[in-house]
């Protein structure tokens, strides 16, 4: 039987920023500079939640959660194909915008649903050490991105349309200053984060099975009414 924790189930802006960051990062119209801009608040995210919650993880743990998968020796290998292909696929993104706003929203809310899990595996207990932290890593990784539309994706989608000057808010966020552009997207998400109280009851109760049964093989989060 899993274990339960009660989950944050409100809106905290220092949980959810690099995630919110990450995701709009997909709408800086300039090849590979998005790329860097969603590393940098991806890996963010681990640690700026553990601040957030008066906490502080240890460097094994950060290196954990924030791992890729790829060998060093593989990634360099593949670098040049990995750099010609994302060069044509972001040019004919920037040309096709409408497919780069779909794929910044899909990202949006999957690193909404990474800063939840991370937050709730906190209080868990499970980035106390790396082992734990590298169970926990598997288990968010597959369930931050279900295979069904989330009650998330409309927020998302509402963010990512209408946004302007978003490279010069991000490189504002990255040094720790938000503009008007950002206090208003965090605004839209306060009003309507109270109604995904249950969707999140239903991921965390998701998170715990997976982690009790000792591997990632978890049971796809489904959509709560």
């Amino acid at each position: 039987m899993s274990e339960s924790f009660t989950p944050h189930l409100e809106f905290d802006w220092g949980v959810y920023a690099d995630a919110t960051f990450a995701g709009l990062s997909f709408l800086i119209p300039i090849p590979f500079l998005d790329t860097a801009f969603e590393w940098v608040f991806n890996q963010r995210m681990p640690g700026a939640i553990a601040r957030w919650r008066g906490r502080e993880l240890s460097r094994e743990v950060l290196a954990e959660l924030n791992r890729n998968e790829t060998g060093c020796m593989q990634s360099c290998l593949l670098m040049p194909f990995w750099l010609t292909i994302q060069l044509v696929k972001r040019l004919s993104k920037k040309v096709l915008y409408f497919l780069t706003l779909k794929e910044a929203s899909d990202q949006l809310s999957a690193y909404w649903h990474r800063a939840f899990l991370l937050d709730y595996a906190l209080i868990a207990g499970h980035l106390d050490d790396a082992a734990s932290a590298r169970r926990a890593r598997a288990i968010i990784e597959l369930l931050a991105h279900p295979a069904h539309i989330s009650p998330l994706a409309q927020l998302a989608e509402q963010l990512t349309h209408g946004t302007r000057h978003i490279f010069r808010s991000l490189r504002r966020a990255r040094t720790g200053t938000e503009d008007d552009s950002i206090e208003q997207k965090k605004n839209v998400m306060q009003a309507a984060w109270e109604s995904f109280g249950d969707y999140f009851k239903d991921l965390a109760v998701k998170y715990d099975q997976a982690y009790a049964a000792g591997d990632a093989d978890a049971p796809e989060a489904k959509p709560t009414a």
